[in-house]
């Protein structure tokens, strides 16, 4: 297992890429806070769609897209709809939700009612500038907003990395509105804080998004075995990655949350004792962006809470080894 260390390295070296990606066609400055656009429509949209469409014919996930108006952040977020049964909301941490939905609630739409949400700023998704609100808060008010939306009084929450800090963190501001928790992969800034790190100097501009940077990042950094990862997967992810406006609101998340200095989740760990919905984490036991240790730290600390390890995964844990992560969620949101 790699030392922690190593792993909050390999997590601040994540985010620092992933902010100079953004950066890459951005400039922070002169936008205002909280400001909302539109996805401009064009081609790259039709791509995305177009890689959408086979990433979900891939996995028989049989979706309809919906446009859902919600009041806080006055927005549009684009959510997948499938299924029958209680409902389930899936939220993702990367640049699209169909890597995540597609793999897991095609499965589980076939016993649940499931809706898969582009958070802000992703995949259909309005654009969302993130700065001037807390990264908890914007949690908060967006999924509240889109239960409302939806006339949905109490789901549960499936999340990964930053989908599963903005689970939690609804969950502690809304116990009675979730009916439990599953967290995939480490929860975004599970791990202490740690000193901050010099920059390195650049001597030249960060590279484009690209095909072979976007496979080079998951055997790095987000999977353990590359081979078992779609390549419809990848065509979806690289699609969203590149579609107008992410890299933006992506750039202004980062800001957001370097500007609140202290983990996203590390910094709830004192109210986990209060957090009520039954819990589930299922960890990658090669999970880079932070060791299966701190989840099973974080369900000691949760009343009704355990802590899968899955062995031979990453950070994307339902991509190394589908078919346990399928059945270790559907048994547990079966459970009364």
């Amino acid at each position: 297992m790699p030392s922690r260390d190593l792993v909050r390295a390999t997590r601040r070296e994540f985010l620092s890429g992933v902010s100079a990606l953004a950066l890459t066609s951005f400039s922070l400055q002169g936008n205002p806070p909280d400001s909302v656009s539109p996805l401009v429509a064009g081609r790259q949209v039709d791509a995305f769609k177009e890689a959408q469409a086979r990433c979900s014919a891939k996995f028989g996930y049989r979706a309809r897209s919906r446009f859902v108006k919600i009041a806080k952040p006055q927005l549009t977020l684009h959510v997948l709809e499938a299924g029958h049964g209680k409902p389930v909301v899936l939220l993702s941490g990367g640049s699209t939700v169909i890597q995540f939905a597609a793999p897991l609630a095609g499965p589980l739409s076939s016993e649940f009612h499931t809706f898969a949400m582009d958070r802000p700023g992703c995949g259909l998704s309005d654009r969302l500038d993130y700065r001037g609100t807390s990264s908890r808060e914007q949690a908060v008010t967006c999924i509240g907003s889109l239960l409302d939306s939806l006339k949905l009084q109490r789901v549960a929450l499936v999340g990964n990395s930053m989908g599963g800090f903005w689970a939690l963190a609804f969950a502690l501001a809304r116990p009675e509105r979730v009916s439990k928790l599953v967290f995939l992969g480490e929860v975004a800034g599970s791990s202490p804080p740690q000193p901050p790190v010099a920059a390195l100097p650049s001597t030249s501009p960060a590279s484009p998004p690209s095909m072979e940077g976007l496979r080079a990042r998951y055997a790095a950094r987000l999977v353990a075995h590359l081979e078992r990862v779609p390549p419809e997967v990848l065509e979806a992810v690289y699609a969203a990655d590149i579609l107008p406006g992410y890299a933006q609101s992506t750039a202004t998340m980062m800001e957001q949350i370097t500007h609140e200095g202290i983990p996203l989740t590390y910094a709830l760990r004192p109210e986990l004792k209060n957090l009520k919905p039954e819990t589930l984490f299922i960890w990658g036991d090669q999970d880079k962006l932070g060791p299966a240790t701190l989840g099973r730290e974080m369900a000691s600390m949760i009343p009704h809470a355990r802590c899968e390890v899955v062995n031979q995964a990453g950070h994307l844990p339902w991509l190394d080894q589908p078919e346990l992560c399928i059945r270790l969620t559907t048994d547990f949101l079966r459970q009364s």
